[in-house]
């Protein structure tokens, strides 16, 4: 792997990653801990282009597909444990840094040439090949126009993985990123058939009972500070053992901290065994990435996170204090 010294030319990238897929035979493919719709979606689409092109394609998430994603084509492909052998080729899917994956490093020793795809700003240039376009709304919105380059023909499968991607990334297409290229490609995509009515439902109209608990729990755990621009939750451990529920059910908890009128920015604090996940979200030009960068994190400008060592208290107070600054 290579750090590139500059911002390579995205064209010449394109172009490069094309060639890569053309004279390669073998691809690992991996995503982001605790792997989201775009991630996994983006991942299943080039998985499934890859191997209508005879390739060879292991997939890779250390963190459980959530079950709101299982439904998705060809999704039990994807496994928790590192494979063995070569690869001409490993991409890595909304990667900020190799270890944004886990524990990637065996695999990438073995791989010819690493490949980082991503939409993010704190997005490192570590690979020997860097497709990283913070203008588009999603990592899926990329990944088609790789397809497109390459004169690809879309199925409905991988256009209704892409599509769960951008639409939820975009949060049904009502933040920011959102680009007129971004309803385009939606667009392209809803012409090869797919039910997307029933992906909606799936993703915005069903929830699991643990889903709605642990929401109710955050929604009473809810604070606003400084004077009502900064609104907090919290999630302790033990309100998910309260209701045997996992970290995939507060998926999209922290966008109800942004409903407050004159709320403009928001923060979860949800802890874990050693650690505290910690989840942004900001209105306008307030760029939580900041904070979030500066506890070994990242993310977008209006939509961040990391995760900082130690007890609930200590991550509050720190995260808190970072914030009040930013705010102020």
């Amino acid at each position: 792997m290579k750090k590139a010294m500059k911002t390579p030319d995205l064209e010449a990238e394109f172009k490069r990653l094309e060639e890569l897929i053309a004279r390669s035979e073998t691809f690992f493919l991996a995503g982001h801990l605790n792997p989201d719709a775009d991630t996994i979606g983006s991942m299943l689409a080039i998985a499934s282009v890859l191997k209508r092109l005879g390739k060879k394609v292991r997939l890779f998430s250390q963190d459980p597909v959530p079950e709101n994603l299982r439904f998705l084509p060809h999704v039990r492909g994807i496994r928790s444990r590192l494979p063995a052998g070569r690869f001409d080729a490993a991409i890595l899917l909304e990667c900020s840094v190799p270890s944004r994956g886990g524990n990637l490093e065996p695999v990438l020793k073995r791989s010819g040439t690493v490949v980082n795809i991503d939409h993010h700003k704190t997005s490192e240039f570590y690979g020997d090949i860097n497709i990283v376009e913070t203008h588009s709304s999603s990592t899926a919105e990329i990944v088609y126009r790789l397809f497109y380059n390459m004169n690809v023909i879309v199925s409905r499968r991988e256009a209704a993985c892409l599509y769960t991607g951008i639409v939820t990334d975009t949060g049904r297409f009502h933040f920011p990123a959102t680009s007129p290229r971004t309803l385009e490609v939606a667009s392209r995509l809803l012409e090869t058939g797919f039910k997307f009515s029933r992906i909606n439902d799936l993703l915005y109209a069903t929830k699991a009972c643990e889903s709605l608990k642990i929401l109710g729990r955050a929604l009473e755990s809810l604070e606003l500070k400084l004077g009502g621009k900064l609104a907090v939750l919290t999630l302790k451990h033990s309100d998910f053992k309260a209701f045997s529920a996992r970290s995939e059910h507060s998926e999209n908890v922290i966008n109800y901290g942004m409903m407050p009128p004159g709320v403009k920015a928001a923060v979860m604090f949800r802890e874990e065994a050693d650690r505290v996940s910690v989840t942004f979200r900001s209105r306008g030009h307030l760029d939580v990435s900041l904070v979030a960068k500066a506890f070994g994190g990242g993310g977008h400008r209006n939509a961040s996170g990391c995760r900082v060592r130690g007890t609930l208290a200590a991550a509050r107070e720190k995260v808190l204090s970072v914030l009040t600054r930013l705010l102020a």
